[in-house]
């Protein structure tokens, strides 16, 4: 169902939420002009679908002040489908202003801060702020999975995760899943969206290297249900890294290695979040023999691979059209800094209208101009030194079933 249509039909349902016997009282608008008789001003009213309008392309932070404003206003910002129209506006704009960044610190406590896009891209000193992380454990860090309609997911423990959305401050924590951990054993994790059935999921695939010959056993958890369930294991033979998956078309996506006798290939394995069925994507026809192990990314809303090639360049694929080996693209092939010793870039976390690319090299995030072939370093204020990062959309989106 497109977004488009499914507006259309519910735009009755938008108005009704909002139906009284007087005009909204905060839309209306004091005529400011007295007549030459000093009769009273006369009010004129928005109608409601106009100030649905106009709200819904207002950032969150404006909008949850405005919820103050009167009970109807309360009420609209609140209803499931105003939060999904603002969603479909937010996310489709061409600009990158309702995006931000999600940076974990290197520090002993664990120490989340968020920051702007935008600002990133577009001055040369941006202001952090510092999250507070809903779950107290100062000294555990929490691992970001990712990030879905301004939902952020973390693994706490390979045990269970925290779904959380830091703009309207509002969080949830799953049931545990229950696996037989041991050393060695670990769980990756991917957080996407199910068209079909509206829910947010959480698939969380238990690897044991323990157990020769052992399918990888995989959950999944649904937002709707607050519940884990199991499903068909992951495919024979072959088993994820310790990445989480990238979610893309409705589908999650890891970097696997697939054994093969005695031989082992580096291959994408997809899950359909709503079939549960896996398959395979094919990768580009890449420089295997000189790079070094590829990771999977989201750029656009598109499938990214990257690696190290010959530790001289950081190579960036794009998969324009999903599940389309030949849709595959060389976004960018980005040099390494003077000295870069054992460390690697990571990411790429954002790419904007003109090309430039956000990524991080030893802790500290950078930006790369493709067509000046030249680096840039955003200075973050009251923050140095990230571990982690995510790149995550303002939204109202609730990490629970309304």
């Amino acid at each position: 169902m497109s977004s488009q249509g499914y507006l259309t039909r519910k735009r009755e349902r938008l108005v009704n939420p909002m139906e009284r016997t007087s005009p909204l009282p905060s839309c209306s608008v004091q005529n400011q002009a007295m007549s030459e008789s000093e009769s009273p001003p006369v009010p004129f009213f928005l109608p409601d679908e106009l100030v649905v309008e106009i709200l819904s392309r207002l950032p969150v932070r404006s909008l949850l002040k405005f919820r103050c404003v009167c009970k109807s206003w309360m009420s609209l910002i609140s209803d499931p489908y105003f939060i999904k129209k603002h969603l479909h506006l937010s996310t489709r704009s061409t600009h990158f202003t309702h995006q931000r960044i999600i940076l974990s610190a290197t520090t002993a406590e664990f120490n989340l801060k968020s920051c702007s896009v935008s600002s990133l891209f577009n001055n040369h000193s941006t202001v952090c702020e510092d999250l507070n992380y809903p779950v107290k454990n100062k000294f555990r860090h929490d691992g970001i999975v990712g990030s879905c309609n301004g939902l952020l997911c973390f693994a706490i423990k390979g045990d269970c995760v925290l779904l959380w959305n830091p703009s309207i401050r509002v969080s949830k924590k799953s049931p545990p899943l229950g696996n037989n951990w041991r050393p060695g054993c670990f769980t990756a994790f991917g957080l996407g969206y199910d068209h079909v059935t509206e829910d947010y999921k959480v698939v969380a695939v238990f690897c044991d290297p323990n157990e020769f010959y052992s399918e990888c056993k995989v959950k999944v958890y649904s937002m709707a249900s607050n519940s884990w369930r199991k499903i068909q294991d992951f495919p024979h033979g072959f088993s994820p890294y310790q990445n989480s998956g990238k979610f893309v078309s409705g589908t999650l996506n890891w970097a696997a290695n697939h054994s093969v006798g005695s031989t082992s290939l580096w291959v994408i394995v997809s899950l359909d979040l709503h079939k549960e069925t896996y398959r395979e994507v094919l990768p580009p026809d890449y420089e295997k023999e000189d790079c070094s192990t590829p990771s999977l990314g989201v750029l656009q809303g598109c499938l990214c691979m990257n690696y190290d090639y010959k530790k001289t360049h950081f190579v960036v694929w794009m998969m324009k059209d999903y599940g389309v080996r030949e849709s595959w693209v060389k976004l960018v092939s980005i040099p390494y800094l003077p000295n870069p010793e054992d460390f690697s870039y990571s990411g790429p976390y954002y790419i904007s209208e003109n090309g430039e690319v956000l990524l991080m090299f030893e802790f500290d995030l950078i930006l790369y101009d493709p067509r000046e072939n030249s680096f840039k370093f955003p200075r973050i204020e009251s923050g140095k030194g990230w571990f982690d990062a995510e790149v995550y959309a303002e939204t109202l989106v609730l990490p629970m079933k309304h």
